[in-house]
């Protein structure tokens, strides 16, 4: 029996433990999420406080000075830091110094100092504590916690892995209390589906190397609901402490977690419910229900944990506490309450249905048919007073609810619930265990039946692993065949298909190391820096957004992600797209997910060469307006207008748009002045210049949105075209 006992936990251990395995081994193929470097820095400079007292990096190994003073091109916007690099805040024409820096002190992999990139000078304590009022940061003290032991004590992994094993080791941990509740509560095998289930759900197993919030959040809220089961059900007080622990953590990572208190609660109304009825029944003694008084005062000291470990562990909160709560309070009802533009299609009588769309779509057909089967069936047995039930329906449904209600916003698929997905995978091994007894009923016991059940299932479930290892390391863009993949979502144009949230870039920073040239430029066509670190790239690559040239060709390479977002409507990402072929292109399922360009004449495409100089036929004024009519319809690349640059208003606010019939109009995205970025030189006080991803137009209304604009003063205006219309 001891043996049986063994070989089982060994079973049980088998996937998460794998899952474990695996996710570490590849966790450099996976890029950043774009908020990670500021989580980075935040738990730093947290972890630092707590560990030495001090506000600062005094303490640390110094970063290399690359300079003692500020150089002129960065016009004064500098932070000398005594105890590391000079860096610069802003410039318009190089990069950051203290990147350089940063950069210096890793060649090729190997490291001078073990010290995090992101204990960074500028972003101390006192800066962050400035700048806060969003999410909790424990999730980030103990990525940085991560980072101190794994990277700068043990140096088993690099710096930026090093914080993306936390996401790493806390899904695990969830995969491993998920395997253990199924064990306990339906057996081995059903444990084994659940653990599969959940490891190759491809979202999860994906944004579980580069989600810095939602992943832990959702182990946190799982580890929670699983031992304060345990502790009510076993009587036992001290798992209950435990859950409240947990509680603490997923608090101190978003405040998703208030809504355990529905979840908990309605469950533990339920069950108290049950044995006073069972009390009454006589079949609990009332010697037994003495013992739940320490269940009890677990119970009230619960919340107590749970704050306490919320409050000590935040800072920010430790002045000032109901204003600076009240901040984030704010917060979080502006990024939850309103809802997008993008989601009215699929808005039914108030109710949101985008997150249960997206669930259907991406989840594998296997896990969504045995964990639809499971839902239904686990309401039937709700019906019959099946405590346990009902927790995992509430535990699969409250998130889904909070975010289909009303008024109630998501965005970019269902990243933000995770919560969901460990439920889902009990609610697919519940119609397994039942489909075992009945075919084995159906065919008199037969062991043989029970067997091809289970390699089904498991067979089922390996496909699932195919898909991924498919279109690794790209999980997180993963649509079933119900839809037709990624290129069915794309086609049906579902919100946010094809958003690696950053992931992707590190493919085509890949790629810049393994081909491009020597002391190669490269610039990002819209997104920020912090997208692509330093230690990720080739010593020798100059990488600043500065380097971005457009329609000069400086020879840059330019990197960035392709999906349907608003960015892509710039000039700076027209251009790219529009004029160049890419020299490398990340594709699933035949949509691409990021494209790098070389910017110059060899790769410009046929037709996008050359441009000529076409005249105006008339130009309207009226009030702030200037409406001018090509007198044909040209591949528009340009507008140069020369105007007067004193007693009149400076040019800065106002819109440009195109027609091609004078009624019909599109309004271009980027600003009046100055396109973003400011790729022409000649753009000053009296000279205005708006640059076009060769649209088709005729008529180009500029407003100005000021009457008294320098831009409608003896304007001598200059039309640029494409020569040979392609």
């Amino acid at each position: 029996m001891k043996r049986q006992k063994i070989k089982e936990i060994i079973l049980i251990l088998l996937i998460p433990i794998l899952f474990l395995i695996i996710g570490t081994a590849v966790i450099k193929d996976y890029g950043f999420n774009w908020d990670e470097p500021f989580h980075f820095m935040r738990g730093q400079a947290y972890l630092n406080f707590f560990l030495t007292g001090k506000k600062d990096y005094s303490s640390l190994p110094a970063y290399p000075r690359l300079s003692d003073v500020c150089p002129d091109w960065a016009k004064g916007k500098c932070n000398i830091s005594p105890g590391g690099a000079t860096d610069v805040l802003s410039s318009e024409s190089k990069g950051p110094i203290y990147e350089e820096a940063i950069k210096s002190l890793y060649p090729q992999g190997w490291f001078k100092i073990w010290r995090s990139m992101y204990q960074h000078d500028t972003y101390d304590f006192n800066s962050i504590i400035e700048s806060e009022g969003g999410h909790p940061p424990l999730n980030d003290i103990l990525a940085a916690f991560t980072n101190h032991v794994v990277f700068q004590r043990l140096h088993l992994l690099g710096d930026v892995e090093s914080y993306h094993f936390f996401e790493v080791l806390t899904s695990f941990l969830i995969v491993l209390g998920i395997s253990f509740f199924v064990y306990r509560e339906f057996g081995v095998f059903p444990a084994v589906v659940a653990g599969i289930s959940l490891a190759s759900y491809p979202l999860f197993f994906s944004e579980s190397h580069f989600n810095i919030k939602d992943p832990p959040e959702a182990a946190f809220f799982g580890l929670t609901i699983i031992l304060f089961y345990f502790g009510i059900v076993k009587n036992n007080w001290k798992l209950i402490i435990v859950s409240a622990v947990f509680s603490a953590f997923a608090l101190g990572t978003k405040f998703n977690a208030l809504f355990l208190a529905p979840i908990l609660g309605a469950w533990l109304v339920f069950h108290l419910i049950t044995l006073l009825i069972a009390k009454r029944k006589g079949t609990i003694s009332k010697h037994d229900f003495r013992k739940f008084l320490p269940l009890v005062f677990s119970l009230i000291v619960y919340p107590a944990i749970t704050l306490g470990i919320f409050y000590a562990l935040w800072p920010f909160l430790w002045n000032d506490t109901l204003v600076n709560l009240n901040k984030v309070i704010s917060y979080y009802k502006q990024i939850g309450t309103s809802v997008p533009g993008e989601m009215a299609p699929f808005i039914v009588k108030g109710w949101n249905t985008y997150p249960i769309i997206w669930i259907i779509y991406t989840t594998p057909i296997p896990i969504l048919f045995l964990s639809t089967v499971g839902f239904v069936r686990s309401l039937f047995k709700v019906l019959k007073g099946n405590g346990l039930s009902l927790l995992v329906l509430l535990w699969f449904m409250v998130p889904i609810l909070r975010v289909s209600w009303p008024n109630m916003v998501i965005y970019g698929g269902v990243r933000q619930i995770m919560e969901y997905i460990p439920p889902m995978a009990i609610l697919a091994v519940i119609v397994v265990g039942w489909l075992i007894d009945f075919v084995k009923k159906v065919s008199g016991g037969k062991r043989s039946a029970a067997n091809f059940v289970r390699m089904l299932v498991v067979a089922s479930l390996l496909f699932v692993v195919s898909e991924m290892v498919r279109i690794h390391p790209n999980e997180n863009v993963y649509f079933n065949q119900l839809i037709g993949g990624l290129s069915g979502a794309k086609a049906k144009n579902i919100p946010s298909w094809g958003n690696t949230y950053g992931n992707v870039y590190l493919q085509g920073v890949n790629w810049i190391n393994e081909n491009a040239e020597p002391n190669a430029k490269l610039g990002l066509a819209v997104s920020t820096m912090g997208n692509i670190p330093k230690l990720r790239l080739r010593t020798d690559i100059d990488f600043y957004n500065g380097n971005y040239s457009g329609p000069n060709r400086e020879g840059e390479y330019e990197i960035e992600m392709d999906f349907d977002w608003w960015p892509k409507r710039f000039y700076s990402f027209q251009y790219l797209d529009v004029f160049l072929e890419p020299v490398y292109v990340v594709k699933v399922d035949g949509v691409p997910l990021l494209k790098v360009w070389k910017n110059d004449l060899a790769h410009t495409k046929e037709g996008f060469k050359e441009e000529r100089v076409y005249l105006e036929k008339s130009v309207d004024y009226s009030k702030n307006r200037m409406l001018i009519d090509i007198g044909r319809e040209i591949f528009l690349t340009g507008v140069k207008i020369d105007h007067a640059s004193s007693g009149c208003g400076p040019v800065k606010d106002g819109f440009v748009a195109l027609s091609l019939d004078n009624v019909k109009w599109e309004r271009e995205l980027d600003p009046l002045a100055p396109q973003i970025p400011p790729v022409d030189k000649e753009f000053d006080k009296d000279t205005f210049i708006f640059l076009f991803p060769a649209r088709k137009s005729r008529y180009i209304l500029i407003d100005a949105l000021a009457v008294n604009s320098c831009l409608l003063i003896n304007p001598v205006i200059e039309i640029k075209g494409l020569k040979i219309h392609p």
